[in-house]
């Protein structure tokens, strides 16, 4: 019996001539003489021999070890996820969930719900917050305070059981007349309307801005609008910065950031920047009250850093008096937006202002 073209003994590379027994490889289809593979003994055809070359049977050996391997973590998996199905299974019943959501639900940490019945207590003096705490305990004796830390500013935070509480404790507090106390509440937004023409009345703007954008409908809107400052712009124009409600924030945000005026409609901007004392250069105070201008510390000026008043410095380098203190690239002023401090101070702001959206 002739053997096809393709067919070549592994051993003597000559085709089947059909006089002795031809064995074939049942994995790879390749084979020879059985006289040339020494296996003279086989008393059946070849294609009645289960035979497998060796190269073929150490392949064939690998993949039945792999397949163990696999049969033996596969088992593992399955009867994790069938003692997890049991365990759940009642869940799914009583909740109504699939098995989806009862498995997003088991991963998730148990997290108490944090009390935001806050207050925030600093001196208006130089006095320590260590004593501060100590006359903030004895005051609110009878208010039962849940946990209280200290602030890298100097200040206390207390956290208390209730709002009621919360309030008792603000207005006893209120009474001490070297304390300054707040509720932890966000801040109320500011926005910066653009580029107002100067013949319109100052007195009369918010009652302008209320009536023309449809803010009337906003209980005591009057109220919840005020001017901050203003700055002169191009054209002869002026910027001024309103701080408002979050209610009404939310409103000019509903008309695209717009607000319609006698002269034309103007473009809204969210206002961030940070209080700077200009005479320490840290933030959240004025000159006015910086404790360093009080114990007679020289200023640092806000350009080039140097011991003296900004608004009188004659050089033309740039040098950023609180990058220069943390050891950071100081090639700018204090209140540039390449300031990292500046720029994290104008986030802290932008993260605590309440928007109403």
């Amino acid at each position: 019996m002739g053997s096809p073209v393709d067919e070549l003994c592994l051993v003597c590379h000559e085709r089947d001539d059909g006089k002795v027994k031809w064995l074939k490889c049942l994995k790879c289809k390749l084979g020879g003489h059985s006289t040339c593979m020494r296996m003279t003994g086989l008393k059946s055809n070849a294609s009645e021999v289960n035979w497998v070359c060796d190269p073929c049977a150490l392949v064939i050996k690998s993949e039945v070890h792999l397949r163990e391997e696999i049969n033996v973590m596969t088992d593992g998996v399955t009867l994790a996820v069938e003692e997890a199905v049991s365990a759940q299974s009642g869940q799914v019943e009583k909740d109504g969930m699939n098995w989806a959501e009862v498995v997003s639900r088991s991963r998730k940490r148990k997290r108490t719900q944090k009390n935001k019945n806050l207050l925030i207590i600093k001196a208006k003096g130089s006095k320590k917050a260590v004593d501060m705490k100590k006359e903030v305990e004895e005051l609110l004796s009878d208010v039962q305070i849940m946990d209280s830390k200290f602030t890298n500013k100097g200040n206390i935070v207390i956290n208390l059981e209730s709002e009621e509480k919360r309030n008792a404790a603000q207005n006893k507090l209120h009474e001490v007349g070297n304390l300054i106390v707040s509720n932890g509440k966000r801040w109320d937004p500011k926005i910066m309307v653009c580029n107002v023409a100067r013949n319109e009345d100052k007195e009369s703007l918010i009652e302008e801005i209320i009536v023309r954008n449809n803010l009337e409908l906003i209980d005591g809107v009057i109220n919840k609008i005020k001017i901050v400052s203003e700055r002169p712009a191009a054209g002869g124009t002026v910027h001024y910065v309103l701080k408002c409600d979050p209610e009404v924030r939310a409103r000019i945000h509903g008309m695209n950031d717009k607000l319609k005026l006698k002269w034309g409609v103007h473009q809204v901007y969210d206002r961030y920047l940070p209080l700077l004392c200009y005479h320490c250069l840290k933030f959240d105070h004025k000159s006015d009250s910086c404790q360093c201008k009080v114990k007679g510390h020289a200023p640092h000026c806000y350009k080039c850093a140097g011991q003296h008043e900004g608004r009188s410095c004659q050089s033309d380098v740039r040098k950023c008096f609180n990058c220069a203190a943390s050891k950071r690239q100081s090639e700018h002023s204090v209140s540039s937006l390449s300031c990292p401090i500046f720029t994290s101070e104008v986030n802290r702001i932008r993260l605590n202002t309440n928007h109403g959206f």
